[in-house]
């Protein structure tokens, strides 16, 4: 298998299977360690990735690399099928004890983004590490729902 015959496919299949959870986790350190580390060892395989050469899979971080450095933010405004992932939910968790919101709340979150509330309201609860689900609203704006309350909140990002 040549990487040629696999550059296009790769790209929507990078995209599109890679799951939320070990992305966030793989994507903490903020380095780009390469697919084989990026992806589980199942998505790895599944892909078949693990059907390449060692050269060949250097050849193709080093050109996924470069794609995320130039092309891949005007891919994201153009594409559909990447518009549609954006619009769902994506699920990560609130770090350490979590009391609820007061008004100018900021939440730090598994993956190392940051988000802060938008809307002052208040809301108090007591949870450790609890999973949240972030989603723009119909007017595009981000909302942060604790999932095991069913509580939202509108929340912008900050990193």
């Amino acid at each position: 298998m040549s990487l040629k015959s696999i550059t296009i496919p790769i790209f929507s299949l990078l995209f599109l299977t890679f799951s939320a959870t070990s992305m966030a986790e793989k994507i903490k350190s903020g380095n780009w360690d390469g697919l084989r580390k990026m992806m589980t060892a199942e998505e790895f395989e599944k892909t078949g990735l693990d059907n390449l050469s060692a050269d060949e899979l250097k050849l193709l971080d080093r050109w996924f690399l470069k794609f995320l450095a130039h092309d891949s933010q005007q891919m994201v405004k153009s594409d559909k099928k990447i518009q549609k992932l954006q619009n769902q939910g994506v699920k990560r968790h609130i770090v350490g004890h979590f009391s609820g919101w007061t008004g100018k709340t900021v939440f730090r979150l598994d993956n190392g983004e940051i988000w802060k509330q938008r809307l002052s309201s208040r809301y108090a609860v007591s949870l450790e590490n609890p999973a949240v689900e972030i989603k723009k609203n119909l007017f595009g704006f981000y909302e942060m729902t604790i999932l095991k309350t069913g509580r939202r909140v509108g929340v912008s990002r900050l990193k």
